[in-house]
C-alpha cells in the first residue's frame, strides 16, 4: 500500500482553541512524565519502561490527574508509542529523547484509528473530545483515511490526514525518452539532461538580513519580557515562511519532472557530509537537496516509475559524455572541453547526461526491458540550455505547451 498525507488549516472557535491548547499541553506533559519515569527506572535497574508498560500506567494517571480524561485516549496511547519509538531509535544514533518545552516545541497529538471516531466533510471534521471543527479543505481527500495528526504551527492549528492508496504497478519497460538525468548544483538548483535549468531562489539568503535584524533586536530586550516574546514570534513566522516557500518551490519542480519522466537518475549525495564545509554549508542547506530527492523518489513511484541513485563517487562532472574521457574539472571551470573528441558543453549538462546514461545502465542491469520504438541515440547531446523559473501557481511546460497549473502538489506533507 502507498500512503499520502493532506494538510488542512483548522478554523476553531474560541472554546475549541482553548481545548486544543489543553490537549496539546496534556500530551506534552505526558511525554515529559513518561520520560522522567524512564530515567528514574533506568537509574534503578538499567532498564527502560517500554510502550505496553507505559500504557498500563494510564488508567491510574487519569485517576490521579482527572484532566487527562479530557484528552482522547488514543492520543495518550500514541504519545507513549512515540516515546517508545524514540528510545528504540537511539540504536541508530539519534540521541536520547529530550523533554518538550512549551516555549520551544509545537504541540501535536495523533489519533491513529479513524474508522468510527473521525468524520471528515468538505467544511468540517469531527474529532473526539472536540466535536465538529471547521477547516479549510482546499483539496479532496484520496483513498482510505488511516490517521489524523493535529499540530500547532505559529499559533495556528492544522490537521494532517494520512490516507492509504492502492499500490501502483511499477512499469518494467522504458525508452530513453522517459528517462532523465538530474544534476543538483548551487549556481542552478536542478540541471536536467534535456538542457533545462531551474534557478535558485535562495529563500534563506534573501531574508537573512531581515532575520539578523530581528534576532539582534530580540537579544537586546529583557529576557522573558513581552517585547522579546513578540519579536520571537516574528522570527518564528519568518522561518516558517522560508520553509513554506522552499517546500512549495521544490514540490513544483518535482511535480513537473515526475509528470514528464517515469525514470529519474540522480546522484546519491552525502548531503550531511557536504554541509560540514563551512564555506558552502549555508548555501547547500538553503537549496533543500534532501527534500527534493525525497519528493522525486515517492512521486516517481506513485506514477509507476523509479528514481535511480547513481554511485556518489562516480565522476559525473569529470567524464566526457561523448567519449568517456576523464579529466580534472575544478569548480571554477564551467565549460567542459574534451581534448579527446573535441566536445564543448556546459559542465552541468555534461554531468546530467552522464547520470542519465548510468541510470539507463542500472535499469538494464536490474532487468528492466527497453522499448525498441522510442528514444534518441546516446550520441544526441544537446548544448541548448533553457532556464525555468517557477513562480506562484504557474509551471512552465518545457515541451512548449505553455503554462499549466500545479494541481495542489505543494500541499503534501513530508
Amino acid at each position: 500500500m502507498m500512503y499520502k498525507a493532506f494538510k488542512y488549516k483548522l478554523k476553531p472557535t474560541t472554546a475549541q482553541l482553548i481545548q486544543l491548547n489543553q490537549i496539546g499541553g496534556g500530551t506534552r506533559w505526558l511525554w515529559n512524565y513518561m520520560l522522567n519515569q524512564n530515567i528514574t527506572q533506568y537509574a534503578i535497574d538499567k532498564k527502560f519502561i517500554f510502550n505496553r508498560q507505559m500504557q498500563l500506567l494510564l488508567p491510574n494517571l487519569k485517576i490521579q490527574y482527572p484532566w487527562l480524561q479530557d484528552i482522547p485516549s488514543q492520543s495518550l496511547q500514541q504519545k507513549c508509542a512515540d516515546l517508545d519509538k524514540a528510545f528504540k531509535q537511539m540504536k541508530s544514533g539519534k540521541g536520547f529523547p529530550k523533554y518538550k518545552s512549551k516555549k520551544t516545541s509545537n504541540d501535536s497529538f495523533r489519533i491513529p484509528q479513524t474508522n468510527d471516531h473521525i468524520k471528515p466533510t468538505k467544511t468540517q471534521i469531527q474529532i473526539p473530545k472536540l466535536g465538529w471543527i471547521k477547516w479549510k479543505r482546499h483539496i479532496p481527500l484520496q483513498g482510505l483515511l488511516k490517521s489524523i495528526t493535529i499540530k500547532q504551527e505559529n499559533n495556528n492549528w492544522y490537521c494532517v490526514c494520512l490516507c492509504e492508496l492502492p499500490d501502483v504497478k511499477q512499469i518494467k519497460i522504458f525508452n530513453k525518452n522517459n528517462v532523465v538525468g538530474i544534476d543538483l548544483g548551487l549556481k542552478d538548483l536542478v540541471i536536467t539532461s534535456t538542457g533545462v535549468k531551474y534557478d535558485t531562489p535562495k529563500f534563506y539568503r534573501s531574508k537573512q538580513d531581515k532575520l539578523s535584524k530581528l534576532q539582534r533586536s530580540a537579544s537586546k530586550k529583557v529576557k522573558g519580557s513581552n517585547n522579546q516574546n513578540k519579536i520571537k514570534i516574528q522570527i518564528r513566522k519568518l522561518h516558517n515562511k522560508i520553509k513554506n516557500q522552499r517546500s512549495d518551490y521544490l514540490h513544483k519542480i518535482s511535480h513537473q519532472i515526475t509528470n514528464d519522466y517515469l525514470f529519474i537518475g540522480v546522484e546519491n549525495l552525502n548531503i550531511k557530509g557536504m554541509s560540514k564545509n563551512h564555506k558552502l554549508s549555508k548555501s547547500i542547506l538553503d537549496q533543500g537537496w534532501g527534500i527534493l530527492l525525497y519528493q522525486l523518489d515517492y512521486k516517481s513511484k506513485r506514477n509507476g516509475g523509479l528514481t535511480i541513485k547513481i554511485n556518489r563517487y562516480a565522476p559525473s562532472s569529470k567524464t566526457c559524455s561523448s567519449c568517456g574521457n576523464i579529466q580534472d574539472m575544478p569548480l571554477n571551470i564551467r565549460e567542459y572541453n574534451c581534448p579527446n573528441c573535441g566536445l564543448h558543453i556546459d559542465r552541468d549538462i555534461n554531468a546530467s547526461y552522464n547520470i542519465k546514461k548510468w541510470a539507463i545502465d542500472e535499469l538494464i542491469k536490474n532487468g528492466y526491458g527497453t522499448d525498441p520504438c522510442g528514444g534518441a541515440s546516446d550520441g544526441d547531446i544537446s548544448n541548448d540550455i533553457s532556464y525555468v523559473s517557477l513562480k506562484q501557481e504557474k509551471i512552465l511546460d518545457v515541451c512548449g505547451n505553455g503554462p499549466s497549473i500545479d494541481s495542489g502538489q505543494g500541499n503534501l506533507v513530508l
